[in-house]
This record gives structure tokens, C-alpha cells and sequence, in this order.
């Protein structure tokens, strides 16, 4: 069973939706999402990446 990418739409499998008891994803750092946005879905592993590093550089508010 495979997840699309809630960014670029590639397909992946992700590990909690086929039943493992955890995921690639759960090794990263958590991902914080800005005030009001909801959460979609999963994200492939390079638009995590960029994500995570987008949100390490971005200035503390």
C-alpha cells in the first residue's frame, strides 16, 4: 500500500499506514506546522527534508 506525497504527490510507503508500528518519518525531528494550519497528511522523504530544514533556518519569531 502506498502514500502520496501531501506536496509533490510521489508515491511512497509509509509505515504506519500499512500497519508497522512505526515509520521512516518517526526518526526525524517533528515537524511544526505554523498557527491554524492543519495537518493533511505525509510527506515524502525530500519534502520532509526540505520542510525540516526549511523550518531549522527560518528566524525564531
Amino acid at each position: 500500500m502506498t502514500t502520496r506525497c501531501t506536496d509533490c504527490g510521489t508515491a511512497f510507503v509509509c509505515g504506519a499506514v500499512v500497519g508497522h508500528s512505526t515509520c521512516w518519518c518517526m526518526e526525524k525531528p517533528t515537524l511544526t506546522l505554523e498557527p491554524g494550519a492543519a495537518a493533511v497528511g505525509c510527506y515524502c522523504s525530500t519534502c520532509l527534508e526540505q520542510r525540516l530544514s526549511a523550518q531549522t533556518s527560518a528566524p525564531a519569531a
